[in-house]
């Protein structure tokens, strides 16, 4: 059974006495290390976490500017990339021009920090460095307050939108600022002045925390603790939007994100942060590796994941996501570069090398691990409705007449996505489906009933007879390759066609069906088969957003919201049933 001892050892304070205590007393560095090891290996305590037989996990939303999850004490890190404005009157040509567009001419160190403004005699027309908070957030958000600004270095920061300055609490390094998001949308934070010595002492490490949550801060918590509440109970956190790994353009280690960096939106959160997340809920973290990685990357990312992740804890491993998806640049570049290793002709060559850079993957992680390679779940996924394709990626012949063995040994796990729709969103069932929208409860009957058994609309695909035949036929293929089978994502997929003409009114429609209590038994029934076709750890998609046109990815609509539907039957399926696998 797993347990928390790794964080109760490993504390700072705990762990830094005690070191250098036992080397006070003779005892060497290697001596405690193997010690450690072996207290937690060994060590059995009666406390049990949240997560500790729970069969789901889920995916974390990216941290976009409309994202209601607000995972982080330091609200600075999901801030927008710094932009070029100029609200002063320095200048007369651009007074008043909110963005100049000429980002790619501010001086950022390597962090993302604003090194310098330009004179009023440079050629640039900005005068100032600004960013924004809270963007696109609904107004009913608990999110207005006031908030602590700290910051290091010389300079002046200024505030709006729906910032204001409280100047008689304020103090060099430490603004106090109200937000009250029902005057605007969104809050700026703008450097007008910095380093104004020229000392290099310029505006840095911008901090904006809740003032209730101020102590938390300063004793180093990084995590807001009603979003830890909010995603407790789930086994495994998969990162891919956290990671920002569709059209990823991470290559080289050196540049990857750091817990330095000014904000998290730029490059994606750094694994550092990841890792203790991880530890800190003790969930299995499932990372996706950029799709342009070098082996440099990988074997860097691999070291410190197992330098770092409590030694309890398995970690899931994908290379990219959906390489198959011509929506992201992953799918087009494993094209190009499966026709330059294989040859123009060869149509399928994104699927055969996309198994073949995940194999590759996959042995340099379980090799950095050494003896704990067992921790390591490689995934190689399939793009679920094309059956046969998977044969590409799980074979790859094209590898194999190389002299590799097949992609798919040495993998773990075999990953498909669990999603239902009815195909409500289909384009060819939108009349049927607009019949529905005015016929209140007895139109979300019909709905409800085509989710589930289908049989109502021209296009009758996706229901919930229809997933568990998916389910089987790959159960099935996991089986004769000796795999276990899992989803990446999974859950409703309820989205109006984008070329709907009625786009608007499907889309509040299909919102409607998200937030219906039937939901939750239809949640429930998807889980309960995908666990009588054997599948094993099942990644709901995703953990909380909004609602919008383009999907209610969210089992939350918002960290503050208290349940749902979606949300509740998670929770309950968890609490009914304990993860069935072996080993699990």
């Amino acid at each position: 059974m797993r347990n928390s001892i790794f964080s109760k050892l490993y504390s700072k304070k705990i762990f830094l006495f005690s070191f250098l205590f036992l080397i006070g007393i003779g005892i060497t560095v290697s001596e405690i290390i193997d010690s450690s090891q072996d207290r937690i290996k060994g060590a059995t305590l009666s406390q049990t976490q949240p997560n500790d037989q729970s069969p789901l996990g889920i995916n974390l939303n990216g941290l976009g500017s409309a994202s209601t999850q607000f995972p982080f004490i330091d609200y600075f890190k999901r801030a927008h990339p710094w932009f070029t404005s100029c609200q002063s009157q320095k200048t007369s040509d651009c007074r008043g021009v909110w963005d100049t567009k000429e980002a790619e001419k501010l001086d950022l160190d390597e962090q993302g920090w604003v090194k310098s403004l330009p004179k009023p005699e440079d050629p640039p027309r900005y005068t100032q460095a600004a960013t924004t908070l809270f963007k696109d957030i609904p107004k009913d958000i608990p999110i207005s307050g006031q908030y602590i600004v700290l910051y290091d270095g010389e300079g002046t920061l200024d505030y709006g939108l729906a910032a204001k300055k409280d100047s008689t609490l304020s103090k060099p390094g430490r603004d106090v600022i109200t937000i009250d998001l029902s005057k605007s949308n969104g809050a700026s934070v703008i450097i007008s002045e910095t380093d104004p010595n020229q000392t290099g002492n310029y505006i840095r490490n911008i901090r904006v925390i809740k003032q209730e949550d101020e102590a938390r801060y300063q004793n180093g918590e990084q995590f807001n603790p009603i979003f830890l509440e909010k995603i407790k109970k789930f086994r495994s956190l998969r990162f891919m939007d956290w990671m920002q790994t569709n059209h990823s353009s991470q290559k080289e280690w050196k540049n990857r994100p750091t817990p330095a960096d000014a904000t998290y939106r730029r490059s994606g959160v750094p694994l550092e942060v990841m890792i203790t997340l991880s530890n800190q809920i003790y969930a299995e973290p499932w990372f996706n590796i950029p799709h342009q990685a070098t082996d440099e990357y990988i074997r860097n990312f691999a070291a410190m994941v197992k330098a770092e992740l409590n030694p309890n804890l398995k970690v899931y491993v994908e290379f990219s996501n959906e390489v198959w998806n011509w929506n992201f640049k992953q799918t087009r570049y494993a094209l190009e570069q499966g026709q330059a290793r294989w040859g123009k002709d060869k149509q399928d060559a994104f699927r055969q090398w996309y198994g073949m850079r995940t194999a590759q993957m996959c042995e340099i992680w379980k090799r950095e691990f050494g003896n704990q390679a067992n921790r390591v779940i490689c995934v190689i996924s399939t793009q679920t409705n094309s059956g046969g394709a998977e044969s590409k990626i799980l074979d790859c012949p094209y590898w194999v007449n190389e002299g590799n063995k097949p992609c798919y040994q040495g993998m773990d796990a075999y990953a498909i996505a669990g999603y239902f729709s009815g195909s409500l969103g289909d384009l060819k069932n939108s009349s049927t489906v607009e019949s529905w929208l005015n016929q209140g409860e007895t139109g979300i009957n019909q709905a409800f009933q085509q989710l589930n058994k289908g049989g109502l609309l021209p296009k009758d695909k996706d229901n919930l007879i229809d997933n568990y035949e998916t389910f089987l036929y790959h159960a099935k293929v996991a089986k004769a390759k000796g795999l276990q089978l899992v989803a990446y994502e999974g859950g409703q997929h309820l989205v109006a066609h984008r070329k709907d003409p009625n786009k608007e009114e499907v889309t509040d429609f299909l919102i409607q069906l998200n937030r219906s209590p039937q939901m939750y038994n239809t949640y429930l029934q998807l889980l309960e088969d995908w666990k009588q076709a054997e599948g094993t750890v099942f990644m709901h998609f995703t953990d909380i957003s909004i609602p919008t046109k383009y999907g209610s990815w969210g089992a939350l609509e918002s960290v503050y919201q208290p349940t749902s539907p979606k949300y509740k039957a998670l929770e309950d399926f968890i609490d009914q049933n304990p993860c069935w696998w072996e080993g699990c």
